[in-house]
């Protein structure tokens, strides 16, 4: 089985580089064009269901995707991205300068207690359990919508990498990452693929996700 990871598209916070977390942001006209050639990458796959955080962007990301296969995204919660109140909309600069001792701490310690912050790995934790869950109720390919911090995060599990390598790595919006699930083993095949969003009118902004 394979398991086909999708962060959401573009929106004009990932544009100026702020923290979005659980704030409802939605998808820019990048971010709705970049979901329109998802469904074009997809539409030769044969997939049964796709999954979704939520938050519009990544629903809306996901919608396209389900048209082909004519479905709704199924929603999980837990596949929602990080819980970042105490800096949301914050450019990462401004999140450095106002919030240093909060954020060195949160950098470096996975279980770090920072009031209003989710630590990483209480992210991983239920991005794991969701993807675990998903698993177990599919034996054919699937698609699953999330976000940046959380999708990084499980990839480390994925790996077997400590939790502060998610920062070796970059996923853009609207990358695909594909995951294989064979006899109860799970590995990763490819990574970041973009060769779907056009290259020549996309652009591609470094996010604060990649920054971190």
């Amino acid at each position: 089985m394979k398991i086909y990871l999708i962060r959401h598209g573009m929106t004009d916070w990932n544009l100026q580089r702020k923290w979005q977390g659980n704030v409802d942001v939605e998808l820019n006209e990048i971010g709705i064009k970049q979901a329109e050639n998802l469904k074009g990458r997809f539409k030769n796959e044969y997939y049964v269901k796709v999954y979704s955080s939520p938050l519009k962007r990544a629903h809306r990301t996901a919608l396209p995707i389900s048209e082909n296969i004519k479905s709704q995204p199924i929603i999980i919660e837990d596949l929602k991205e990080a819980h970042v109140a105490l800096w949301n909309g914050y450019n990462i600069n401004d999140v450095k300068k106002k919030f240093p001792k909060e954020f060195e701490l949160w950098s470096k310690d996975p279980w770090a207690f920072v009031n209003g912050v989710e630590s990483l790995a209480e992210v991983q934790q239920r991005g794991v359990k969701a993807l675990k869950k998903i698993i177990s109720e599919n034996e054919k390919d699937i698609v699953v919508v999330s976000h940046g911090l959380l999708l990084r995060t499980v990839i480390c599990w994925v790996l077997n990498l400590p939790l502060n390598q998610h920062r070796n790595f970059m996923l853009d919006n609207a990358s695909v990452t594909t995951l294989e699930y064979i006899n109860g083993n799970i590995r990763l095949l490819n990574l970041n693929e973009t060769w779907h969003l056009d290259l020549e009118r996309i652009i591609h902004p470094k996010t604060v996700e990649e920054e971190l």
